[in-house]
């Protein structure tokens, strides 16, 4: 049974690499701790996104947004001695991988990209101080960075709007409204600034205009490394193949060296404009559970807490957040069944509850997601080959600009297949 359950918890690593999940990438995983000593892991998993969706407010805008990807991860398990072991894993845990196609001009997203990467380097300890209970932790070292572009009528509008209303003396949300005519909005205004409308109703159009026809915004951030601790805790009972594992990853800031331009106002003039952009990728939970339940049979079970609320991305010359996205919670539930000493299948589903959001970011363009996957691993003496592949269905969601939804996406859904390899000398 204790060789089963090991090789099931390998199975539920690997194919975690086929599953579609947006930002949050790799899962983040630290089951490798729990290999056999002497042990070398390589997993490689593809996902091949469908994200189509079209512009909301009458726009001519119709988008295939979604970039396919690829997640390598790569493992060490050994022991220093009979309480005592070390793991060394690779992973990328965060990033995207997207772009909206079209004229700028005429859609209201066009333009707009994303392509951010990270690399992760954990090294852990784990002391094991009895037959069931064992504690574990370290270092994890993170390289992050990429580029972000804006553009489209909405983000022209959006931030021509602000910077009107700024030389105005107002809110954006204030000469928003008071130019669709709000009367509020109109009483909001400063004195002498309503009769004013007409001309600033034209400055913010031209402004538009003039973001879409010349790039818009562009933001390139260098690949900077931080560093960031993991803690946790297992308890398991060999007899039945239970085990329970609690694992902490804390935030880690990076202080990124940022090239920004942006076609409106006085940095249309400037050109590329350097500084530094500090961000920091979410710290999370993770739960993983497994247990028999049956001759053969295991129960497999996870749970992933992302804290996303906390992840700003804010630009110096920009000043406004790229990120602005949920906090997530991830719920895999699925069985494992040794069909003989050599073969073993699992079937898992995945489950995001979708947050409830009038808008999302159009940078992670779904609200919630749904998944079916399917697994094998067969082993032989010393080699043991895992796989998987996993069909997601995104959640409906309206993308947003300045809180107003500009582009609906809806019936999407991801594919994506993944593999592991571990080989004990």
């Amino acid at each position: 049974m204790k060789r089963f359950a090991g090789a099931a918890a390998a199975l539920a690593a690997s194919t975690s690499l086929a599953t579609a999940g947006g930002l949050d990438r790799s899962g983040q995983s630290v089951l490798a701790i729990f290999d056999d000593p002497n042990t070398y892991s390589f997993s490689l998993g593809y996902v091949q996104p469908s994200v189509t969706g079209s512009d909301s407010n009458g726009n001519v805008g119709s988008y295939d947004a979604g970039n396919s990807y690829t997640q390598l991860g790569l493992s060490y398990t050994n022991d220093i001695n009979d309480r005592l072991s070390y793991t060394v894993i690779y992973d990328q845990p965060f990033g995207a991988d997207i772009f909206y196609n079209g004229d700028p001009a005429a859609s209201n997203l066009a333009g707009t990209r994303a392509d951010l990467t990270s690399d992760a380097i954990s090294i852990l300890g784990k002391f094991q101080m009895n037959e069931r209970f064992s504690v574990f932790g370290g270092l994890r070292v993170q390289r992050a960075g990429g580029r972000v572009s804006l553009n489209g009528q909405a983000y022209g509008n959006a931030l021509a709007t602000a910077g009107v209303a700024a030389g105005a003396g107002t809110t954006a949300q204030i000469l928003g409204g008071a130019l669709q005519g709000d009367p509020n909005a109109i009483a909001a205004l400063p004195p002498g600034v309503a009769g004013l409308l007409p001309t600033l109703g034209a400055q913010v159009q031209g402004a538009s205009a003039g973001f879409t026809a010349n790039g818009g915004y562009d933001v390139r951030l260098s690949e900077e490394w931080g560093v960031g601790l993991t803690a946790g805790v297992a308890y398991e009972i060999p007899d039945i193949a239970l085990r329970a594992v609690l694992t902490y990853h804390s935030e880690i800031t990076h202080d990124a060296n940022s090239t920004e331009t942006l076609a409106i106002g006085a940095a249309a003039a400037a050109g590329a404009i350097a500084g530094t952009t500090t961000f920091s990728s979410p710290q999370s939970v993770n739960l993983e559970f497994q247990t028999g339940i049956a001759k053969d049979t295991l129960l497999l079970a996870s749970m992933r807490w992302t804290d996303w609320d906390d992840f700003d991305v804010i630009p110096p010359t920009l000043g406004q957040d790229l990120a602005n996205i949920d906090d997530s919670y991830r719920w895999n539930i699925g069985v494992a069944r040794r069909f003989n000493e050599n073969l073993v299948g699992s079937i898992s589903v995945t489950y995001e509850k979708d947050n409830g959001s009038a808008t999302v970011s159009p940078l992670g363009p779904n609200d919630g997601q749904i998944g079916l996957t399917v697994g094998g691993r067969y082993q032989k003496d010393n080699l043991t080959v895992t796989g998987g592949i996993n069909y997601t269905k995104l959640g409906d969601a309206f993308a947003g600009v300045a809180s107003q939804p500009v582009a609906l996406f809806e019936g999407n859904s991801a594919v994506g297949v993944g593999f592991k390899v571990n080989y004990k000398f």
